[in-house]
C-alpha cells in the first residue's frame, strides 16, 4: 500500500517515501502536534493479513520501544491505518554502515568509536530482555554528528513478553534466504547457532557483531561464498582471515577481540556486550606505559611504583579501567571523549570499604582488607609510593573533619540488609591516636563543613533515623538509608534510600534543618549506591553500583539530571574534593555457591553464572535451588534455576528470585520484581507458572512453604507498615499475619518446622523465637546468640542449626531446644577468603551432613580521578 503525500495517519501527516524494508514501507512524515519530522513505518499491505508477519511485525515495536539508548532507533508511537499497522520511529539523517562501507575499511579510530557504540547500544537491548538476531551493516545507521543507530529489531524476539527477562529465543529454521519468517538472520553475518537453528542469545549478536567489527576495520566479510549455502559452510566450519593479513597494520589486541566475537562455540565469545565495550574503548586512547595496568607490587607493603602515573593503563587484553578514559560527556559527541586521568592508589588483592580526602586534599584515608585478612585503616598520598598503617583495627572511615579528625565506624556488632554495616562511632586524629567511642548503633556519619558535628544515620527497629547534629532527628523512614553527605554549606543533608525488600528503587534526596524533605532523583536499580556533593556543592553526583549501569550520575536540587560518565566496569565513588578530584573504587564482583554433596569429604563448587546464589535444596538432597543475579541473570531482575548436587547442568525456571523448593519437588516458589512484586509458584516440570497475587504488599524479604505443600510463609511490609510474616494458601484466599512489625525471615532459611507449626522468626532484638502458624505468643529459643540465623530443623525436631558469624570462625551449630547447648558442625570458611565481603544462604541437607553457602567477592583497588567536570 503506497501513501501518497499528504495522507493522513492519526496525527501523523505523510510528507514522502523514503525506502523499503522486508516487511514495510517507510515513509517521512510530520507529527502535526509536536510540529517535528518522525519516520512512518508502516507494514506492506500484502503481509498485513499474515498471522506470522503481523506478529514478527508488532514484536519489533515493543522490543525497541522498551529500550531508551542514545545508540538505538528510538520509538514513538504504534498505530493501525486501513488494517495496516505501523510503527512512528525518530528520522534519521545520514547513511547506514553498507553505505559507508562502499568506500572502503575506515580508519581504525572511526572504526573503535563506531564499534563501542554499537556494543553500548546492545548493551542496553540486552539488559532490557532483547535479542537483535539480525545485526548487519545495513541495520546500522551513521547519523549526520557520527552517532551510530541501531535499526530494525525485526528479527529480534523478547525473551518472555510479560517480564522482559533474557533468556534464549527459538528461531524456526527454514529455507536458505532472508525472507522474514524463514531463515533468522542474514547470510555471512549469523552465528553458527542461528545457521543450525539452535537457540540464539545475545552471544549470537556478539558474533554477528565480530563480523561487522571485522568488515569495518578489513573491508571484507570474514564469511563469504559464491552462494548462500557456501556461506553458511564457511560460518560453520572455516575461520576468516587474520586481519594483520588483509593488508592493514592491525593491533594484535584489538585482532584477539574481534577473533573472540567470532568463536563457533558461543560460551568462548564476550559473554556481555559490557564485557565486550570495555575491551574496546581500551584501545581508543593510547597509553605512553602500556604496561602499567598490568603490574602488582608486592601486597605485604602496598607499595606504587615511585613516579608512575596512570592515564589509561592498556596492555593487549589486560584492562583495568581503561574504559572509563573513554567516557562521554552528556550531550557531547560520541567521538569526543573526555580524557580523564587515573593514579592507583592501592595493589593488594582485597577490598576497599571506604575512602575520604584529608581537608588539604594530599592525604587519603582509607579502610581495606587485604589477602584475606582483617579490615584495617591505612593513609596514603598520591606522590608516596606506600600506604600506612594507622592502627586502627576493623574500623571504615565514615568522613574526615576540615580539622583533620576522622568519625570512625568500629565494632561492627551486625551485618544490615545487603551488607551495611551497624556498629560504634568513634572519632581519631589522622595524625595517630588510638579512637574515642561516641556512640553505639549508627551506620552512617558525616561531618559538617566546620567540623564541630555529624550528621548519622541509626537503625532502630524497623526505621532508619537521619540525625543533624547527632541527637537532632530530621528524617525518620522504614526505608533502607544506604548513603549520607551534609552539603559544603552545612545546610542540607542529602541521603539515598530504598525500600527495604527485594527489588525496590533508590531515591536520592535533601532534607533541611527544618526537617523538610525533597525528593530530587528516583527510580535506581541496584544493591548499592553512593553520593557526595560536587565540587561548588550545586549538584549530588553518584554512582549505580551493582544496579547495571556502570556510570557516574548527576543531579541538582531542583532534579535536572547529567551523565558525568559512561563507564564500562563498576565503581564505588567513595569522595569528591573541592577541586574536583574523585577518590573511587574499581570493583569487580562476583558471586558463588561453595559445598560439600552428600557423601563428599571436600568443598565443591556449585556456581553457574557470574553471581550465584544458593536458595534452597530439595527435601530428598538431591536439587539446588540456585538465583542468578549478576549479569548472568539479568541486573536488578534475576534469574532462577534449578541444578543437581551432582553438578550437572543447571536449569532455568524463569525470571525472579528464588526462595524455596516445594516439599514435592515439583515447583520453586520465587518473587518476580515487578511493580507491585509478585510471588510466583514457578513449575519445575511441564506446567505454567502460578501468581500470588497480594495487592496490599509493597514489598518482600524471603518466603517458605510450610511442609504440607498447600501453604507458604513469607516475610513482607504493607504500605507504610515494617516487615511481619504472613502465612497463605496457594489455592486462594490472602495472607493472614503471624508476628508483629519489625520482625524478619532472613535470606536462605528453611525456617518451618517439620510439623507445619512453627516458624524460626529473628525478631527486633536480633534473635530468632518460634512463633506458632496459627497464631499466637512466641516461644524463645534457648542457646540462640543476637545474629544467630536459624537454617533448618534437625530431622529429629529436638533441635535447630543455626549459622553464627560470631567468634574467630563462622560456623554452623545445632542448638538443642532443651537445653540450650550448641554444638559446633561445621566451619564456614572460603578456601579463598581474599575479597569474600559476605556469607549468607547457609544450607544444610537432610542428611545433615553435606552443607552449602553463598559468597560475594568484591575485588577493588583505589584511584584518584582528575578531570572530570
Amino acid at each position: 500500500m503506497a501513501l501518497a503525500s499528504g495522507t493522513r495517519l492519526g496525527p501523523y501527516e505523510i510528507l514522502g517515501a523514503i525506502g523499503a524494508g522486508g516487511m514495510g514501507e517507510v515513509y517521512r512524515g510530520r507529527d502535526t502536534r509536536l510540529a517535528r519530522d518522525v519516520a512512518v513505518k508502516v507494514m506492506l499491505s500484502g503481509f498485513a493479513t499474515d498471522p506470522d508477519r503481523l506478529r514478527r511485525f508488532e514484536a519489533e515495536a515493543r522490543a525497541v520501544s522498551r529500550l531508551n539508548h542514545p545508540n538505538i532507533l528510538a520509538i514513538y508511537d504504534i498505530g493501525t491505518h486501513d488494517g495496516s499497522p505501523y510503527i512512528v520511529s525518530e528520522l534519521l539523517e545520514g547513511q547506514t554502515l553498507r553505505e559507508r562501507l562502499t568506500g572502503g575499511p575506515l580508519a581504525i579510530a572511526k572504526v573503535i568509536d563506531f564499534a563501542v557504540q554499537i556494543a553500548h547500544g546492545l548493551g542496553e537491548a540486552h539488559n532490557k530482555g532483547v535479542t537483535h538476531r539480525d545485526l548487519k551493516p545495513e541495520n546500522l545507521f551513521i547519523t549526520r554528528n557520527e552517532r551510530v543507530k541501531i535499526l530494525d529489531f525485526g528479527l529480534a524476539k523478547l525473551s518472555d513478553a510479560d517480564a522482559g527477562v533474557l533468556s534464549v529465543t527459538m528461531a524456526p529454521t527454514g529455507a536458505i534466504n532472508t525472507e522474514p519468517g524463514l531463515l533468522m538472520g542474514s547470510v555471512g553475518y549469523m552465528s553458527p547457532e542461528q545457521v543450525r537453528g539452535q537457540p540464539a542469545d545475545r552471544r549470537s549478536d556478539m558474533f554477528s557483531f565480530g563480523a561487522v567489527l571485522y568488515e569495518m576495520i578489513s573491508g571484507t566479510r570474514p564469511f563469504q561464498g559464491d552462494s548462500a549455502v557456501e556461506t553458511l559452510n564457511a560460518v560453520l566450519k572455516d575461520e576468516p582471515a587474520e586481519l594483520s593479513r588483509t593488508g592493514r597494520p592491525v593491533d594484535a589486541g584489538l585482532e584477539r577481540v574481534v577473533r573472540r566475537c567470532l568463536e563457533k562455540n558461543a560460551e568462548a565469545r564476550w559473554q556481555t556486550a559490557s564485557d565486550l565495550a570495555f575491551a574496546l574503548e581500551a584501545f581508543s586512547i593510547s597509553s605512553p606505559t602500556p604496561t602499567a595496568a598490568a603490574s602488582h607490587e608486592p601486597p605485604a607493603t602496598h607499595a606504587r611504583p615511585p613516579g608512575r602515573r596512570i592515564v589509561i593503563g592498556v596492555a593487549a587484553g589486560i584492562l583495568v579501567l581503561a574504559a572509563v578514559a573513554a567516557a562521554y560527556r552528556a550531550g557531547r559527541n560520541p567521538g569526543q571523549p573526555v580524557l580523564l586521568s587515573f593514579h592507583r592508589l592501592t595493589f593488594g588483592r582485597g577490598t576497599v570499604w571506604s575512602a575520604r580526602f584529608a581537608p588539604e586534599g594530599g592525604t587519603i584515608a582509607y579502610s581495606a582488607a587485604w589477602d584475606g585478612k582483617a579490615v584495617e585503616l591505612f593513609s596514603t598520598r598520591p606522590d608516596s609510593p606506600e600506604s600506612r598503617v594507622l592502627g586502627v583495627p576493623d574500623a571504615d572511615v565514615l568522613a574526615v573533619s576540615a580539622a583533620g579528625e576522622m568519625a570512625l565506624l568500629v565494632k561492627p556488632g551486625s551485618v544490615l540488609e545487603w551488607g551495611w554495616k551497624l556498629g560504634t562511632l568513634a572519632r581519631a586524629s589522622l595524625a595517630g591516636g588510638a579512637p574515642r567511642e561516641t556512640q553505639r548503633g549508627v551506620q552512617l556519619a558525616d561531618w559538617a563543613p566546620d567540623g564541630a558535628s555529624l550528621a548519622v544515620v541509626r537503625a532502630a527497629a524497623t526505621r532508619s533515623r537521619l540525625e543533624f547534629p547527632a541527637g537532632k532527628l530530621l528524617y525518620e523512614t522504614p526505608h533502607v538509608i544506604g548513603a549520607l553527605r551534609v552539603s559544603r554549606a552545612g545546610d542540607l543533608v542529602a541521603f539515598a534510600e530504598r525500600p527495604s525488600g527485594l527489588g525496590g528503587s533508590w531515591s536520592i534526596g535533601v532534607v533541611d534543618l527544618n526537617g523538610k524533605k525533597t525528593a530530587v532523583s528516583t527510580g535506581w536499580a541496584g544493591d548499592f549506591i553512593d553520593l557526595a556533593w560536587s565540587p561548588a556543592g550545586s549538584e549530588i553526583w553518584f554512582d549505580t553500583r551493582q544496579g547495571g549501569d556502570d556510570s557516574l550520575h548527576a543531579v541538582t536540587l531542583a532534579g535536572r539530571h547529567r551523565l558525568l560518565a559512561r563507564l564500562a566496569v563498576p565503581v564505588q565513588l567513595f569522595d569528591v574534593s573541592r577541586d574536583g578530584r574523585l577518590l573511587i573504587g574499581r570493583a569487580y564482583w562476583r558471586g558463588g555457591i561453595i559445598g560439600v554433596p552428600p557423601g563428599g569429604t571436600k568443598e565443591q563448587d556449585f556456581s553457574w553464572l557470574d553471581a550465584s546464589e544458593v536458595d534452597d535444596i530439595s527435601y530428598d538432597g538431591k536439587q539446588l535451588l540456585i538465583t542468578e543475579f549478576g549479569d548472568g541473570g539479568g541486573v536488578g531482575r534475576g534469574s532462577v534455576y534449578v541444578r543437581g548436587v551432582d553438578r550437572s547442568p543447571a536449569v532455568r525456571l524463569g525470571d525472579g528470585q528464588g526462595f524455596a523448593l516445594s516439599p514435592d519437588g515439583s515447583r520453586a516458589l520465587s518473587l518476580r520484581h515487578t511493580s507491585p512484586p509478585e510471588l510466583v509458584l514457578l513449575p519445575i516440570g511441564a506446567g505454567e507458572p502460578i501468581v500470588l497475587k497480594n495487592e496490599n504488599i509493597s514489598d518482600y524479604t524471603w518466603a517458605d512453604w510450610v511442609p504440607d505443600g498447600k501453604r507458604i510463609v513469607f516475610n513482607g511490609s504493607e504500605a507504610g507498615h515494617g516487615p511481619r510474616c504472613f502465612v497463605q494458601g496457594i489455592d486462594g484466599g490472602g495472607p493472614r499475619p503471624i508476628t508483629p512489625e519489625g520482625t524478619t525471615l532472613l535470606l536462605g532459611q528453611r525456617v518451618v518446622s517439620p510439623d507445619g507449626e512453627w516458624a524460626a522468626v529473628i525478631g527486633q532484638d536480633g534473635k530468632a523465637s518460634l512463633y506458632p502458624l496459627a497464631g499466637g505468643n512466641p516461644r524463645p529459643i534457648p542457646g540462640l546468640e543476637p545474629g544467630d540465623v536459624p537454617i533448618r530443623w534437625s530431622v529429629d525436631e529436638r533441635a535447630l542449626f543455626v549459622f553464627r558469624k560470631t567468634g574467630m570462625t563462622p560456623g554452623v551449630y545445632l542448638v538443642d531446644f532443651a537445653t540450650g547447648r550448641g554444638e559446633r558442625r561445621f566451619e564456614i570458611v572460603p578456601p579463598d577468603p581474599a575479597g569474600i565481603i559476605n556469607i549468607w544462604g547457609v544450607h544444610v541437607g537432610p542428611d545433615e551432613r553435606s552443607y552449602y553457602y553463598s559468597y560475594m567477592r568484591n575485588l577493588s583497588d583505589l584511584y584518584l580521578v582528575e578531570g572530570l567536570k
